[in-house]
């Protein structure tokens, strides 16, 4: 009740602010474990992805958060995950592995900060390996627009345009379990290639869209063997 009432007050808010515009949301898996990996721009990304995907959705955020008298409270609630600063990702992996086991979805930003240089950023493995360790699939969500209302460093815009392009599951089955760092590497770059996919093109470096062909060359003929 308290996620479902917090979800439509924040929605509403948006929609006074901002214009939202979803595509693909038939594409969320609306039962089991589903890892949610979006790009990362901006503080309104959680709670972008929160209001527009149709489930319950858990997050991590910073344990001194949950010490706040009543917004801990609510984080909890809100399904939040209180990581501590300094615990480092292991950490973050074992909370995300013990939601996902219970059927949640569990939303995570692969590039694990918000992007300074206004493109996407390589993925770190963190992601690959929550998947693999659960055999959870992989939902890749593009959040376009959030760059432009409030990028790292300035203060928010109160008018614009967010668009949220939603992906076909990925599913990872074939490695699950195999965690070793070749199979890793492989898992993060098809997470990656699937979220910049959904993409513009000014999303994406000069040097990502110069390698995208051979990438894709060498995925299909990796495939093809």
């Amino acid at each position: 009740m308290v996620y479902r009432t917090v979800k439509r007050i924040v929605r509403g808010l948006f929609r006074i602010f901002y214009r939202i515009e979803v595509e693909g949301v038939e594409h969320v898996p609306m039962v089991g474990p589903v890892v949610i990996a979006a790009n990362h721009h901006s503080f309104l990304d959680p709670l972008i992805v929160g209001v527009v995907l149709p489930r319950p959705i858990a997050f991590i955020a910073r344990g001194d958060l949950f010490r706040i008298p009543g917004l801990g409270w609510l984080l909890r609630k809100l399904y939040a995950i209180p990581i501590e600063r300094g615990s480092g990702d292991l950490a973050a992996v074992k909370a995300a592995i013990r939601e996902l086991r219970a059927g949640m979805a569990f939303g995570i930003f692969p590039e694990g900060r918000r992007s300074r240089s206004g493109v996407l950023e390589p993925f770190k493995t963190g992601t690959a390996a929550i998947a693999l360790r659960t055999g959870a699939l992989v939902l890749p969500v593009a959040i376009i627009g959030t760059r432009e209302v409030w990028p790292p460093g300035r203060k928010p815009r109160l008018r614009g345009k967010i668009r949220v392009v939603i992906g076909d599951p990925l599913d990872l089955g074939s490695a699950a379990g195999r965690l070793d760092k070749p199979h890793l590497e492989k898992a993060s770059r098809k997470i990656e290639a699937a979220v910049a996919r959904l993409l513009p093109e000014d999303y994406l470096s000069e040097k990502y869209l110069n390698e995208t062909p051979q990438r894709q060359e060498t995925q299909e003929n990796a495939d093809q063997a």
